[in-house]
C-alpha cells in the first residue's frame, strides 16, 4: 500500500452519509472502518471540523506521508462544532468493534483540532473537549491537542465587527487556552466546571489535558506584520456603544477607564489575530494548500518521538 493511499480521508463519501446520519439521530450500525496499514503500530484518529476536512492536500494527510509509524484516519466533517464531533467519536470510535482497543503493539492516538464550528459557545466548547480527552484517557489512548487556528476577517461584520470582535476574540482564546492548559476549569468551563466533581476549582488533572499541545493561534500563521487600527478611533467605537457601556457599569471610573483602554487596544491589534492573506483559501477562516502545509510544518516538529515524523525544513 502506497503512503498517499494508506490516509484515509475526511468523510464525504457514502461512508460520511452514514456518519451523519448516526451524528443526527444518536443510533445507527456499528461503522465498518478499521485501521489498514499492518506496518504502522501508531494508530492514530484526527477529529476537526472543515479546516481537518479539506481535500487537497490536507495537513492530516501530509502528517502521514512524513510521520512513518503512523496510520492516520481522519473523522473530520465540515460544519461540525464540539459537540457533534464527540458524537462522532462515540459512535465511531469508542463504539467500533474494529477499533484495536487495548490490542498488544500498538500505540493508540486521538489528534484534536475542533471547536471553531462552537466557538461561539466557548465554555460548552470545551466541555466536549474536555470529556474527549478524559473519556481517551480512561482507554489509554493519548491525546494530541491542536488550538483554533487564527480566523476572520473585519469585513465580518456578524462576528467581528464594532465591538462584537472583543467577544468572538474572547471566546476563540478561551477555547485556546483550554487546549493548551493555560485556563483555570473556571474560566474554561463556565457553569460546566461542575462536570468536574466534588473540587469544580481544583488544578487541571493528566486526563483533562492533551498530552501535547500545539498553538496553533498565537503562530507564524497569524498576521502579526499587519497594520493595527488607530487606538484612539477604538475608543471613540467603544464609547458610542450603548451595549458595551452597559457592561461596564457595576465598575468604578478608574476600573472603566482600565478596561476600556485595554480592549481600545486589542481592538486597534485584532488584524494581527486574522490568517496570513497569503495562506487564506476561499475565505478568511479556512486556509489554502500553502496554509495546510504549514500547519502540518507546526505540528511535525512537536509530534511524538513514535510516530517517527521526518520533518521538511519548509
Amino acid at each position: 500500500m502506497c503512503v498517499a493511499a494508506a490516509f484515509l480521508g475526511a468523510a464525504v463519501s457514502g461512508a460520511g452519509a452514514q456518519q451523519q446520519r448516526c451524528v443526527s439521530g444518536f443510533t445507527c450500525d456499528d461503522p465498518e472502518w478499521r485501521f489498514t496499514y499492518a506496518s504502522r503500530r501508531v494508530k492514530v484518529v484526527l477529529l476537526a471540523g472543515s479546516i481537518g476536512a479539506f481535500q487537497d492536500e490536507p495537513y492530516g494527510r501530509l502528517i502521514h506521508e512524513w510521520c512513518e509509524n503512523a496510520e492516520v484516519r481522519n473523522l473530520s466533517h465540515v460544519g461540525f462544532g464540539a459537540y457533534q464531533l464527540h458524537q462522532v467519536w462515540t459512535q465511531e470510535v469508542l463504539r467500533n468493534p474494529r477499533y484495536p482497543m487495548g490490542a498488544q503493539g500498538l500505540e493508540l492516538w486521538v489528534w484534536w483540532n475542533g471547536g471553531l464550528n462552537s466557538a461561539a459557545s466557548a465554555n460548552r466548547t470545551n466541555r466536549y473537549i474536555r470529556r474527549l480527552f478524559t473519556e481517551a484517557h480512561r482507554r489509554n489512548i493519548r491525546v494530541v491537542g491542536m488550538t483554533l487556528t487564527p480566523w476572520g476577517a473585519l469585513d465580518d461584520e456578524r462576528r467581528w465587527g464594532g465591538t462584537r470582535a472583543l467577544d468572538t476574540l474572547r471566546n476563540t482564546r478561551r477555547i485556546v487556552d483550554f487546549v493548551m492548559g493555560r485556563a483555570n476549569p473556571r474560566d474554561a468551563l463556565g457553569s460546566f466546571v461542575s462536570d468536574r466533581g466534588a473540587t469544580p476549582d481544583g488544578p487541571w488533572t493528566p486526563a483533562e489535558l492533551a498530552d501535547v499541545r500545539i498553538d496553533l493561534f498565537d503562530s507564524s500563521l497569524r498576521n502579526a506584520s499587519a497594520p493595527v487600527r488607530d487606538v484612539a478611533e477604538m475608543r471613540r467605537m467603544l464609547e458610542r456603544d450603548a451595549r458595551y457601556r452597559q457592561q461596564l457599569a457595576d465598575l468604578d471610573e478608574a476600573q472603566r477607564t482600565a478596561r476600556m483602554d485595554g480592549d481600545a487596544r486589542t481592538l486597534s491589534e485584532l488584524p494581527r489575530w486574522f490568517l496570513r492573506p497569503e495562506i487564506r483559501g476561499f475565505d478568511p477562516v479556512h486556509p489554502n494548500r500553502a496554509g495546510h502545509r504549514a500547519i502540518a510544518l507546526l505540528a511535525c516538529r512537536q509530534m511524538p518521538a513514535s510516530w517517527g515524523c521526518h520533518c521538511p525544513t519548509q
